[in-house]
């Protein structure tokens, strides 16, 4: 075997950076698409009526947090294909495959269930009538596309982990134009189509996603990439695979349950301090979510580039890919950090209408709240890489304690008590949110580094006594 460490230095190293920036870049751009059809379908349904936009908005936001939860479980799919691809292992890609696409449909069963009794969950938490009416109305529509998105992140996943990520980029691009006419056109009724109102909407992410979903098992398909042990699993082999699937998966939704939380407990916080504070937060939250999808894209490359050198017997390979990822995905940030401080106010004009009585106090809470968004970035990009460079060595329980201690058990703390006991107001629970990412990420990134350390002496010390026996013999 070639030795790992001649490989972790000089041109490996380049040709490694290389390689984690050509898998990241694409699903970047995919990542961003995914968010600009998002913002395509709030624009559609803003120009009904501001009911429509409320309660369309509310019910997406409350669907697409379940959805992705959900899709938690199968992100495994990444680090299980990625060893086994290094290891030269055909039959684990064929068992996960099944296991996660049977995972996927039994998911979104619950999902349905919830989804179609939101309407009394709303009115239950005090929502006016009318707004939890149409929010059921927009949810018996887009229930169709749950399956979809559940076997979409599988397939997407599947592709990733083989370094195919261009078609999920292609698909995805195609999607965000194909939502935005077909939203318009059954929103409204063009194109030779009934007009559906607000229900429309969410037929139109329905069909897309079914769209996307089968577009990228056709092509898997026709590309010859889908394993053959797959059409020749045992009952015993599919029980495996699901085993192994929810042994890394559940604690991926576990991290995932803990962010989402966060946010949601923020903005109900922020609600306390007034209209202009919690515009502010919201709109300063869809600016660093935007920045912040290129380095969960470097994550999840290095999540398949370190998979793929632990599969292969070089951890040494494997520390150096993820200590490169962190340096691209905190090198990024640092630059973003730079680009929100200069450009504050032509950003948040994008979001404020020149005459709104209330812009002067948006942009002064705002301008508070991006400087500290520039200091904790460079923590957000290092905690999201080092997390998924620690799910290449198949350790994702380490992600979800530290999100669990850093953001709930030091940043929100932190946050309410700077905001409110300190009377810091809405800038204290941003600085509080500052605290729980650096912890987060500190944890993460030296849990990384020591994992990482003992699968290289495991490996020199096995070669060593290997080496040992031969001369023996």
């Amino acid at each position: 075997m070639t030795d790992s460490r001649s490989l972790a230095g000089g041109p490996g190293r380049r040709r490694e950076f290389f390689k984690i920036l050509s898998l990241a870049s694409p699903l970047a751009a995919a990542q961003i698409a995914q968010m600009l059809m998002n913002l395509t379908d709030s624009v559609v349904m803003g120009r009904i009526d501001v009911n429509s936009l409320a309660a369309g908005s509310l019910g997406g936001n409350v669907a697409f947090m379940m959805i992705v939860m959900a899709q938690g479980l199968v992100m495994s799919i990444q680090p299980l294909i990625a060893q086994a691809r290094g290891a030269g292992d055909g039959a684990v890609a064929g068992r996960t495959l099944a296991a996660s696409t049977l995972i996927a449909l039994v998911a979104s069963v619950p999902m349905v269930l919830t989804l179609t009794q939101i309407d009394r969950i709303l009115i239950a938490i005090g929502e006016p009538q009318i707004i939890a009416d149409l929010t059921l109305r927009y949810e018996m529509a887009f229930i169709w596309a749950v399956p979809a998105a559940m076997l979409l992140a599988v397939a997407r996943n599947y592709l990733i982990a083989i370094e195919r990520p261009r078609v999920t980029m292609v698909v995805t691009v195609i999607a965000c134009l194909g939502n935005g006419v077909l939203a318009w056109a059954l929103v409204f009724g063009h194109l030779g189509l009934p007009a559906l109102g607000l229900t429309g909407s969410g037929y139109a992410t329905a069909l897309v996603w079914w769209g996307s979903s089968l577009a990228l098992i056709g092509y898997s398909w026709y590309a010859g990439l889908i394993p053959t042990s797959l059409f020749h699993l045992t009952i015993a082999e599919i029980r495996t695979g699901i085993a192994a699937v929810m042994k890394i998966g559940w604690p991926i939704s576990g991290i995932l349950i803990v962010e989402c939380s966060l946010f949601v407990g923020s903005s109900l916080l922020m609600g306390r301090f007034g209209a202009a504070a919690l515009a502010a937060h919201q709109i300063c939250l869809g600016i660093v979510s935007l920045v912040f999808m290129v380095p969960l894209a470097v994550g999840q490359a290095a999540t398949v580039r370190v998979g793929f050198h632990i599969g292969a017997g070089n951890p040494a390979l494997a520390r150096s890919s993820g200590f490169m990822a962190l340096a691209a995905g905190v090198g990024f940030m640092a630059l973003s950090a730079a680009c929100l401080v200069l450009f504050v106010e032509p950003v948040f004009s994008l979001y404020l209408d020149a005459g709104d009585p209330q812009r002067a106090a948006v942009l002064e809470i705002g301008g508070q709240l991006i400087l500290v968004a520039a200091a904790f970035q460079l923590f957000d990009g290092a905690q999201v890489v080092a997390s998924g460079a620690l799910r290449g060595i198949k350790d994702t329980r380490a992600a979800m304690v530290a999100g669990i201690i850093g953001y709930w058990g030091l940043g929100m703390p932190l946050g309410a008590g700077l905001a409110f006991g300190l009377e810091f107001g809405p800038v204290g629970l941003w600085w509080g949110f500052a605290a729980g990412l650096a912890a987060t990420s500190l944890l993460l990134t030296f849990r990384f580094r020591h994992r990482a350390a003992q699968l290289v002496a495991a490996h020199d010390a096995k070669r060593t006594i290997g080496g040992a026996l031969s001369e023996v013999a």
